[in-house]
């Protein structure tokens, strides 16, 4: 890795960040439909909150899986060079978007207006930006050890499973096998962020439109 340059290193970095914004817009996006209203005009055309919510994930899912490419494409342009497969790194950045969505969903519930949203959203957004090495280096933080491998606090975060996951796609060129602990970490916080996340908006929100 010496002769990796910081643009290099920093570009799985800025994808992670820029898919870490769809807390903020799906939050302030499901705020303002609770508040002018849409959702009781949903719920009346027998739509089920499944359905709703469903398809604000889907919206915000294409959303951060279409920066990912961007992203990629302008550094590509800049002089990067991508060593591992694509569609893996894109796997990895719809698993982050999900626990993002689910996050959303979450603030969504406490939000009363776009500008609460967008400020709640701010206040998850900076520490999982900051503390997943996404930014600069971090100092060692080790928690635990599991089956011989060293477990830090920052890997309580879905962004720095993220952010080492693609490193090692992109920069290294791993496949599935040499990430699998990421990629189950971030299955994980996609099944609960998410899962947490349509059950409170469904019972707080839904039910009171």
């Amino acid at each position: 890795t010496g002769t990796l340059s910081d643009f290099d290193v920093g570009v799985p970095g800025i994808i992670v960040f820029g898919i870490l914004l769809t807390i903020i817009s799906a939050a302030m996006s499901l705020t303002r439909e609770h508040k002018s209203g849409t959702l009781r005009r949903l719920k009346l055309s027998r739509a089920g909150a499944v359905h709703i919510l469903g398809g604000v994930a889907l919206a915000h899912a294409l959303e951060a899986g279409l920066q990912a490419p961007l992203v990629l494409g302008v550094a590509l342009l800049l002089g990067f060079t991508m060593k591992g497969s694509f569609g893996l790194a894109l796997v990895v950045c719809l698993l982050l978007a999900l626990s993002a969505i689910g996050l959303g969903l979450l603030v969504a519930c406490l939000a009363r207006s776009d500008g609460e949203a967008a400020n709640l959203g701010s206040l998850l957004l900076v520490p999982l930006a900051f503390l997943s090495g996404a930014l600069f280096p971090l100092p060692a933080a080790t928690l635990l050890t599991l089956g011989g491998r060293a477990v830090s606090a920052y890997e309580l975060l879905p962004s720095t499973h993220a952010v080492e996951a693609l490193r090692q796609i992109m920069i290294h060129g791993e496949g599935l096998a040499g990430i699998t602990w990421q990629l189950g970490w971030l299955a994980s916080f996609a099944v609960v962020l998410f899962g947490a996340g349509v059950a409170l908006f469904q019972r707080t929100r839904m039910g009171a439109v």
